[in-house]
């Protein structure tokens, strides 16, 4: 509704809140050197209002006074953006500082609006608390309810924001403590049981097998099915093995056991390793060189296959687990770590981990929570 009448709050020298008729927020006024400036603080709480024009006022005076607006949040995040550049020329770091500096960038693009006018002296621990509460209510508005590693995400490139603005003599220390946001709780990605790991295949090869379908849609099940091949018997991202080009893997034999497999040179998000492919990997891999006549420098895969696995799942009314997760492409990942230790229960976890480019740390908390009871069974039966 707006307020019913104007009023008009001095706050300091050359500084006021406004209540004016029929708007929705307080404003702040500012008076420097006779030039009158206005922003809309967007907040009802007199106390929040207070501080943000407060600190808008201060920016102002910066740049009255020659030192420019870097002071600002808004500024300060941008120059720390901006100062994400690579290790060095390979692609690989070029590649890991794109990533970094799109995932902060994303990040501030959910506090930019709750702090585009304050100065990096006034974040205070207060005020991190009610970036935190603006960010809940607004997605409670919308019926959501946001996790707290999603908070702490946001949080972490707050601090990168405010350490950059240290580093730069902007501001004298970082505000302590941050606060909470919960207890972020590990999500294990649902997988695929080896009896649905079956179906899925099954699956898969009818839809390629499918009679009028279009040149295209049949290329993409075919590759989408080595996709699906290569991930289970490598344990790879899906990411990873987007990158993979012709030349980064090569086919050999263990002489003692006289059975093939695949050794791939990863580009991952950990760095770069060397990873094996089991059989499976083989085929796969061999059957994309073939039907696509690949060079060397050409990458395996041409499409995403997101969208097509989707489909694939629900095809196969593998779409959710038991307990109702949604599955994804990634949970290829995790059916191929399952699949590694149920088969071999005493299997070298750390040598696994390696393989996959994560830790036995990781293992534990998002791929094996959920396979506990399913190795023990014979001892409970």
């Amino acid at each position: 509704m707006g307020y019913t009448e104007n009023h008009s709050f001095k706050l300091q020298k050359g500084l006021y809140l406004d209540e004016r008729k029929g708007a929705a927020f307080l404003k702040a006024r500012a008076s420097i050197k006779g030039k009158i400036s206005f922003t809309n603080t967007e907040t009802t709480d007199f106390k929040r209002a207070e501080r943000i024009a407060i600190s808008w006022f201060r920016g102002l005076q910066n740049i009255q006074q020659g030192s420019g607006a870097s002071h600002l949040m808004g500024a300060a995040a941008e120059s720390f953006i901006s100062s994400i550049h690579p290790a060095s020329n390979k692609p690989e770091d070029t590649r890991k500082a794109t990533n970094k500096r799109h995932s902060h960038q994303q990040q501030w693009n959910n506090a930019r609006e709750f702090f585009k006018l304050w100065d990096v002296q006034d974040i205070t621990p207060k005020a991190l608390n009610d970036f935190l509460k603006s960010r809940r209510g607004a997605a409670a508005k919308n019926g959501r309810m946001l996790s707290a590693s999603t908070l702490h995400k946001d949080l972490v490139t707050i601090r990168q924001v405010l350490k950059h603005a240290v580093l730069e003599g902007w501001l004298t220390t970082l505000p302590s403590p941050f606060p909470p946001v919960g207890q972020i709780k590990a999500n294990p990605r649902p997988w695929l049981d080896p009896d649905e790991w079956v179906t899925l295949q099954r699956v898969a090869k009818s839809r390629v097998a499918e009679e009028g379908q279009n040149p295209r849609s049949q290329r993409q099940r075919e590759e989408l099915y080595d996709f699906c091949l290569l991930m289970v018997h490598s344990c790879a991202r899906v990411d990873e093995l987007r990158r993979l080009r012709v030349r980064d893997c090569s086919v050999k034999t263990l002489a003692e056991k006289k059975r093939p497999y695949l050794e791939m040179r990863i580009r991952g998000k950990t760095g770069d390793r060397k990873s094996i492919g089991w059989s499976g990997a083989v085929s796969a891999y061999q059957r994309l060189v073939k039907r696509g006549e690949l060079q060397p420098d050409a990458p395996l895969f041409r499409e995403h296959h997101r969208d097509g696995f989707r489909e694939l799942l629900v095809a196969a009314g593998l779409r959710t687990d038991s307990f109702g997760n949604v599955r994804n492409l990634k949970s290829l990942r995790s059916t191929a770590l399952m699949m590694r230790i149920k088969a071999n229960p005493r299997i070298n976890l750390k040598l696994l981990a390696d393989n996959a480019g994560t830790s036995v740390a990781m293992l534990d908390s998002f791929y094996l929570k959920r396979l506990t009871v399913d190795l023990n069974v014979e001892e409970l039966v």
